[in-house]
């Protein structure tokens, strides 16, 4: 299957602009429109954007229901919560609708449910999204991603997609299944990914997706980025490190009290463009402190590592700022050991680092 975050659907779209714009105008008020004397009848239901049947649905995803005696349609539930569709594209054997965000989909009977103004009928049809996810190390170094959500009990497929075909840089890398559970789904991060969407499919037809994981801009990810420059005072570096790693390499800083490691763009990066920077670092002693400083020490961030232990940090860059003063560009990063506790050397590591 190919994936697309910008795909486009000439046949369905000016039905679901229509649908977009009325729907949310009349909610649950509905026209009673003659038709049969017959409770509805469902034979099918799709995905509206392909087409395709499916027997599982994606909270806020559009969906097209065929079956008969929807002219006098009133009411469509999906797990007890109640959806809104528009009459004006609705005719005996077609209809719209889109599942509610706040519709139950874990420890249900999966039964959406069609009311006409002579009776009603139910079908089978679980509900999936993802809600969340988040990410480990295995003690050899695997990194993990676990999707938070449901109903995950019929996964197929993860995989993980950077890049659109519009553009012609799409890329799509399967993941290992680790472990299945209604709530959650856990997978190999495949090699290579920076940056990508986390695709969820299940043998019922539905497709989720993720968050963006990974980075908007990476500075080292096993190598470091040519766009940027090491240095250091105080110690020594090894870019090429296997042990402890995130994946083949990671960079161990050897370092004396007070000296540190330092990151220089070739271009220098705009401050505004981003949102967080994300680094794991890896302690070797108990309270091990590290400060993580932007400009040549114009600001900086204290961050406690664990020993024995990769703990990823997310930092949004307006805390180096907290009372303004910020400044157009990043030309430097640093990292500093902070923790004076007299040793002769301290070594830290440093993995996955970059911007969000």
């Amino acid at each position: 299957m190919k994936f697309s975050r910008n795909t486009k659907f000439p046949i369905l779209f000016l039905l679901l602009t229509v649908f977009s714009f009325t729907s949310c105008e009349s909610d649950f008020d509905v026209e009673e429109i003659e038709g049969g004397s017959e409770p509805p009848v469902i034979t099918s239901v799709s995905e509206a954007r392909e087409d395709i049947p499916v027997t599982q649905g994606v909270l806020e995803n559009t969906y097209i229901i065929r079956g008969e005696n929807f002219a006098s349609l009133t009411e469509i539930w999906f797990n007890g919560v109640r959806a809104s569709f528009n009459p004006a594209l609705t005719t005996d054997n077609l209809t719209f609708t889109s599942v509610p965000r706040e519709a139950p989909y874990v420890g249900q009977e999966n039964t959406l449910r069609l009311v006409n103004l002579h009776g009603e009928t139910t079908y089978d049809f679980s509900l999936l999204t993802i809600d969340d996810f988040t990410e480990a190390t295995t003690d050899e170094g695997v990194k993990t991603v676990t999707l938070i959500g449901g109903d995950f009990s019929e996964t197929s497929k993860v995989t993980f997609v950077s890049g659109t075909a519009e553009e012609g840089n799409l890329v799509e890398r399967e993941a290992e299944i680790l472990s299945v559970s209604e709530t959650q789904v856990t997978v190999k991060v495949p090699d290579g990914i920076e940056q990508a969407y986390i695709f969820l499919e299940t043998a019922r037809g539905a497709v989720a997706q993720s968050d963006s994981y990974g980075f908007s801009y990476s500075i080292f990810i096993d190598a470091l980025n040519p766009d940027w420059e090491m240095s250091q005072w105080g110690g020594t570096f090894d870019v090429e490190n296997t042990d402890p790693a995130l994946g083949q390499y990671s960079i161990a800083s050897y370092r004396e009290g007070w000296s540190g490691l330092t990151f220089l763009p070739t271009t220098n990066v705009s401050y505004t463009g981003y949102q967080a920077l994300t680094v794991s670092l890896y302690g070797t002693v108990e309270g091990q402190l590290v400060n993580i400083a932007l400009n040549d020490f114009d600001s900086f961030v204290q961050v406690e590592l664990v020993k024995g232990q990769w703990t990823k940090f997310v930092i949004p860059l307006r805390d180096w700022y907290p009372t303004g003063g910020a400044p157009v560009l990043i030309t430097r990063i640093d990292f500093q050991e902070a923790s004076n506790t007299g040793l002769p050397q301290y070594i830290f590591y440093v993995d996955d680092f970059g911007f969000l």
